[in-house]
C-alpha cells in the first residue's frame, strides 16, 4: 500500500468520529444536575467504559431528564 493523503484522511475521520460524542458526553456528565449523584458516577463510568455505546445511551436517555448546573 503506497503513502496517499487521502488514505490518511479517511483513516483520521474514521478514527474522530466515534470519539467525539464520547468525549462530549465525558464533558456533559460533570456539567449537568441528576436526581441522585450515584446516577451521576454511573454514566460517567458508562461512558468512560464503552466509550461510543455509552455515549450514544447517554444522549439517547438520560440527559434529557437532566438540568445544566
Amino acid at each position: 500500500m503506497t503513502f496517499n493523503p487521502y488514505n490518511m484522511l479517511i483513516l483520521f475521520v474514521i478514527l474522530l468520529i466515534p470519539i467525539i460524542p464520547t468525549l462530549w458526553a465525558i464533558v456533559d456528565v460533570p456539567r449537568r444536575r441528576f436526581s441522585r449523584t450515584r446516577w451521576k458516577v454511573i454514566w460517567f463510568a458508562l461512558v468512560a467504559t464503552l466509550p461510543v455505546l455509552g455515549a450514544i445511551l447517554y444522549f439517547a436517555v438520560a440527559r434529557r431528564h437532566t438540568e445544566p448546573l
